[in-house]
């Protein structure tokens, strides 16, 4: 398995991995680049310095094969499928916590409809025409308490009923106002400076409640001493099973703009985001 270490702190770390690398430095001296390593710590192959750029590739698919070679056969280990994010947007885990799956990015179209108040007017243009994606999506999770999670059950299953979810929970939503993974555009709960979710029950069937949920976010996030903003407003919808006195399904929309730090703020760029969860898969 690849592994990537941090130079400046694995040279002096006094402990197993410390001491493996050491290890393979005194095997093949070298300030960085590739160790192949078998599991009794033996360096079998290892590469630094390359010829050029248009033969980095080749260098090291020789260097694999080398290491290979040196290494012996190898018999297939037995694997087994499993799922490496079982909560992932489905299920309550033991302790009572939730985790939703969160997908947030930027987007093009819509209508100005979508388009925040506080947005740049000369941006304006970027909600004409038909909603379509533009770039990548931000594939993201939020891991929600039991007691976070229980304020999304109704005070009451009737027709009518309304409640005003905490502010600490509505500030974790924040993070879809950056359509960005890298943590230093994604803003902290702390960061928001608008966190509101509301909830009210719309119908009751068979013991089931359908809840209409609503909901506004602005951020101020600050990295490296400059400031990036974001607002949005979401829709969703919510079931939750009176009789079991849990939530059944939850699905959020947001529609929103994001600026960028300085120098790039002179433009807001439309955003679109989902939360979701379900309680069992499909």
């Amino acid at each position: 398995m690849p592994v990537a270490v941090n130079l400046y702190k694995i040279r002096e770390a006094k402990d197993a991995g410390g001491d493996l690398f050491r290890s393979a430095q005194r095997q093949k001296d070298q300030y960085q680049g590739l160790w192949i390593i078998s599991p009794d710590g033996r360096v079998l192959a290892a590469h630094q310095n390359f010829k050029s750029a248009e033969t980095w590739t080749q260098e090291v698919r020789d260097t694999l094969a080398s290491g290979l070679k040196t290494f012996g056969p190898v018999t297939p280990r037995p694997q087994q499928a499993i799922h490496q994010l079982p909560y992932r947007g489905v299920g309550v885990q033991p302790n009572g916590s939730v985790t939703l799956a969160l997908y947030s990015r930027y987007v093009h179209g819509g209508g100005p409809r979508l388009a925040p108040a506080a947005t740049n007017s000369k941006s304006l243009w970027m909600w004409e025409g038909g909603l379509k994606p533009d770039g990548p999506p931000v594939i993201d999770t939020l891991s929600l308490t039991a007691g976070e999670w229980t304020a999304f059950a109704p005070p009451r299953v009737a027709v009518g009923a309304e409640w005003t979810l905490p502010a600490a929970t509505a500030r974790k939503l924040a993070r879809v106002l950056s359509p960005s993974s890298d943590q230093s555009t994604m803003p902290r709960p702390e960061e928001a400076t608008m966190a509101e979710l509301k909830a009210v029950v719309e119908s009751v069937t068979a013991g089931q409640a359908q809840v209409r949920l609503t909901g506004r976010w602005a951020m101020k996030h600050i990295y490296d001493g400059k400031p990036s903003y974001g607002w949005a407003t979401a829709e969703g919808i919510a079931f939750y099973d009176a009789g079991r006195k849990t939530p059944r399904s939850l699905l959020l929309t947001f529609s929103g703009a994001y600026r960028m730090v300085p120098p790039w703020d002179k433009e807001d760029r439309p955003i679109g985001a989902v939360v979701e969860w379900r309680a069992a898969s499909r």
